[in-house]
């Protein structure tokens, strides 16, 4: 792989990786742009809420434990504000200068956490975003798919305002994120369940087949074909498909419901 080549496929793209809390996806944004950074594509990473002053203040108000009174929709305006402020300060100008833009969490979190799990709605969610932010979906946008008992092993640390929401709401979270992977172009979503090392490797392997002049479309069709070539090799044992394809039993059993396998 030439890096002329990862350059003018990369320079100016915005990239989001985003999933439940514990999915480890701040962990793969800062692999990613590192690697992206050692092909020599110019880059930047940021994480929303934050990484202006307005937004690190607002970061520190959403996830600190003193407000727990606050209700969803100041939740979700929270976040939009400090995502607008993200947006006109330091993206749209990394675009602008041609940059690949790397992101830990974007719409796709608000969708989830504030628009399905909090009741919302993900269509309102989505209109307010529309109407606040001068562009709504990244170029691409990787979903990190995790189940909570995973997750809740990962979170070994002192648990923030939304962390300590509760299973039942963290539940719903990942479903309003599986739910966005269907629905919205330009998203793929990938077993996060493995070691920081194989998750890495899936996520470098999405973003080569990019690099080939894939759409994401065809991506899906790829990925639908590698299902049922492993389910043919197993004779249709799901469980062991999902060995060939290294991903849980449950990512297929979803996986082949989504494409009417």
């Amino acid at each position: 792989m030439k890096n002329e080549d990862l350059k003018d496929k990369f320079s100016g793209k915005f990239i989001v990786l985003d999933g439940p809390d514990g999915c480890g996806k701040s962990t793969q944004a800062k692999l990613l742009a590192e690697w992206l950074k050692k092909q020599d594509v110019p880059e930047v990473s940021f994480r929303d809420p934050g990484d202006t002053a307005i937004g690190e203040k607002i970061r520190q108000i959403l996830l600190s434990p003193e407000y727990n009174a606050m209700s969803t929709r100041t939740e979700l305006l929270l976040y939009m504000a400090s995502r607008a402020q993200l947006w006109a300060e330091k993206i749209a100008p990394a675009l602008k200068a041609n940059k690949c833009v790397v992101l830990d969490r974007w719409l796709s979190s608000t969708c989830a956490y504030q628009g399905y799990a909090g009741g919302f709605g993900m269509d309102k969610v989505i209109k307010i975003a529309t109407d606040c932010l001068e562009r709504v979906w990244p170029d691409l946008t990787i979903i990190l798919d995790v189940d909570l008992q995973t997750a809740s092993q990962r979170l070994d640390r002192q648990l923030d305002r939304m962390e300590q929401k509760g299973d039942g709401y963290h539940q719903k979270v990942r479903e309003g994120f599986l739910q966005l992977a269907k629905q919205q172009q330009n998203f793929l979503l990938i077993d996060a369940t493995g070691d920081i090392e194989t998750v890495n490797k899936k996520v470098l392997e999405i973003i080569e087949k990019t690099h080939k002049n894939l759409s994401i479309t065809s991506l899906k069709e790829l990925e639908k074909q590698a299902i049922i070539e492993a389910l043919e090799k197993t004779n249709g044992n799901r469980e062991k498909a999902a060995k060939i394809l290294g991903i849980g039993e449950r990512t297929i059993y979803r996986k082949i419901k989504e494409y009417n396998l």
